[in-house]
């Protein structure tokens, strides 16, 4: 197996530019095999080993899962159990209007209702902006936005409050509990969720010590693949919600991990948690659709997406990708970590190819009856659930949150790039057996399933997205620009009660122009490139463009008033008041728009 990774691995990267890769390989029978390839720093010079440390995201929140079923042996919270009950006062939900309280195993499957919050503040490259925990979470609580126990919507929040539940409970810091009560036990002596922040940083915002100088001289820098050249990145913390996203490991830390989650009885050998503990956390728990990934106690189900039973966890941060796979009924176990964003293909191609090389290939999918009409009652533009819901940052997420399926003639579908073929009941499956999404009708829309119970998408109508955004904007720019060029007319040609409107109204049109112009100018740096703008938001100029689109907004039915009351023209012919009327109605339609997206005024954190 050794030398068929090494040629998938090295090909991988030499094809995609990718920096650093770190493998592990267990079955029941212990260690197949430890790597890392490429480089961990450029400066100085550093070669990835499998003791370098790969920042693996949100596979972190796999430990807070065993941590509360840690404390359920124990006794000391049920999974049935309000949150609220051991949660410390500062961080108890507040009901916000939905009369049912949320429950520990509703954290456990995503399904607590909370709206998602990602582009401020849960990364950051400034040490002196850092929080700890349970100060975030007070910080940037996020609003409750559907019942508990409903719909499985992912949750970094949800999984971070966990963790300051289970800290509240034992009485240590997240960091602490981990390393003493699931990593070490496991022999894990390098993985934590520390950071490499000053020490002075720690001791000015009460954080809980950094990572050891000496861990921190073995971590893997992130990377990014521009134009043919690798370019370091600078760390990007995420000690603010660290259960959710901060557990740094080696290929020897996660190998050891693995064979825990595959063999039980090591978990138990450890006295980490009883096999039987164990053996419940692989089953399902809750998710969305069946038939596809149900949670597993908080560990993804990756039998629908993989086509073979297994579970595991993805994670990610905005430089380094990882994935962690178990495959019981195969005994087979895998790691797989870059730190580079152009190999997150190898994330599915090596897992896959190692099942499918030693293990023997998926069934692949037959295409259902009525296909072609099975494809076209799921035709049409999707809108993730996982998104924020309040605070100006929700119209940025619905911008990058879409997605559109479209039938092809053959019954198959295409959405988000991949096709899917047919197979009945509004199931989708790709053409090699590797993953399912599904469609049902939800409160009379159609909605889109995934195959991990991570972001179900709502069908949205022509008014409800982005390309009606952008149409009433062209139009309404248009609109400013013609009205702005009439003004400058109206100087040299028109009489006085003429001219008069004409200016109040060149007046709306450029101030809706100025709007336009800092919109345009805050985001389009982010659209070439989503990951700046988790470091970089609101800026400077987005907040003022939100305002100038609510000075415009208020301005316009007094503009309007105007106009068509004491300043009319009684010169005016029929056309040129169609002409004034459909001019008012556009930025009138223009105004409702950006109302319903969130972008009239600014507000954050």
């Amino acid at each position: 197996m050794g030398t068929f990774v090494d040629a998938a691995v090295r090909d991988a990267m030499h094809d995609n530019g990718i920096a650093g890769v770190s493998v592990a390989i267990v079955d029941r029978s212990g260690i197949v095999l430890t790597r890392g390839y490429g480089v961990a720093s450029l400066s100085p010079a550093r070669p990835a080993d499998a003791d370098t440390l790969f920042r693996v995201g949100s596979i972190s929140k796999t430990a807070v899962w065993i941590g509360v079923m840690q404390l359920v042996e124990a006794g000391k919270i049920g999974l049935d159990d309000p949150i609220n009950n051991h949660l410390p006062p500062e961080l108890a939900i507040p009901e916000e209007g939905i009369g049912h309280p949320i429950l520990v195993r509703h954290l456990m499957t995503h399904s607590a209702g909370f709206e998602d919050s990602v582009i401020q503040d849960s990364f950051e490259r400034d040490p002196e902006r850092l929080l700890p925990l349970n100060e975030a979470l007070r910080r940037h609580r996020v609003h409750r936005v559907r019942e508990p126990g409903v719909v499985s919507v992912y949750s970094n929040y949800g999984a971070a409050l966990a963790a300051a539940m289970i800290a509240h409970v034992s009485g240590e810091s997240w960091q602490d509990y981990a390393e003493r009560h699931v990593f070490r036990p496991l022999g894990m002596m390098t993985a934590t969720y520390r950071e490499p922040y000053p020490e002075a940083a720690a001791g000015s915002h009460g954080l809980v010590a950094p990572m050891p100088l000496e861990l921190a001289g073995r971590l893997a820098e992130g990377f990014s693949y521009d134009s043919g050249t690798l370019r370091s990145r600078p760390f990007e913390y995420v000690t603010n919600f660290a259960p959710a996203g901060s557990l740094s490991a080696s290929a020897n830390d996660m190998a050891l991990y693995l064979q825990a989650l595959l063999v039980p009885e090591l978990m138990a050998k450890a006295g980490v948690l009883r096999t039987d503990t164990a053996m419940i956390m692989r089953t399902p728990l809750a998710g969305n659709d069946p038939r596809l990934g149900l949670w597993r106690y908080g560990f993804m189900d990756f039998s629908a997406s993989r086509g073979r039973p297994s579970f595991g966890h993805h994670g990610d941060i905005i430089y380094q990708h990882s994935t962690l796979e178990i495959y019981p009924n195969a005994g087979i176990a895998v790691f797989v970590s870059v730190n580079t964003p152009t190999g997150f293909s190898l994330l599915d191609s090596l897992p896959a190819g190692i099942l499918n090389t030693f293990v023997g290939p998926v069934p692949v999918p037959q295409r259902g009856a009525d296909a072609l009409a099975q494809a076209r009652r799921v035709v049409g533009v999707y809108s993730s659930l996982l998104r924020p819901s309040f605070r100006t940052e929700r119209a940025l997420m619905r911008l990058l949150s879409y997605t559109t399926v479209t039938a092809e003639a053959d019954g198959d579908i295409l959405e988000g790039g991949q096709r899917f073929v047919p197979v009945g009941n509004g199931v989708f499956e790709h053409p090699d057996g590797s993953g399912r999404i599904a469609f049902h009708e939800v409160g009379g829309r159609m909605r889109l399933y995934d195959s991990l119970s991570l972001s179900p998408a709502d069908r949205v109508g022509f008014f409800e997205g982005r390309s009606w955004l952008v149409l009433i904007a062209a139009v309404s720019v248009l609109i400013a620009l013609l009205g702005l060029a009439a003004t400058v007319v109206s100087i040299f040609k028109l009489a006085e009660s003429g001219r008069r409107a004409t200016q109040i109204l060149g007046a709306l049109c450029l101030l809706w122009l100025l709007a336009f112009a800092a919109f345009v100018i805050s985001i389009s740096a982010w659209l070439a490139d989503s990951r700046a703008l988790v470091f970089v938001y609101p800026g400077k100029l987005f907040p003022i463009a939100c305002w100038l689109f609510l000075a415009a907004t208020l301005a316009t039915p007094i503009a309007a008033i105007f106009v068509f009351g004491p300043l009319r023209p009684k010169q005016w012919s029929g056309w040129q008041r169609i002409q004034q009327c459909a001019t008012f109605g556009a930025f009138a339609a223009l105004c409702m728009t950006l109302y319903a997206w969130g972008l009239l005024g600014f507000s954050g954190w």
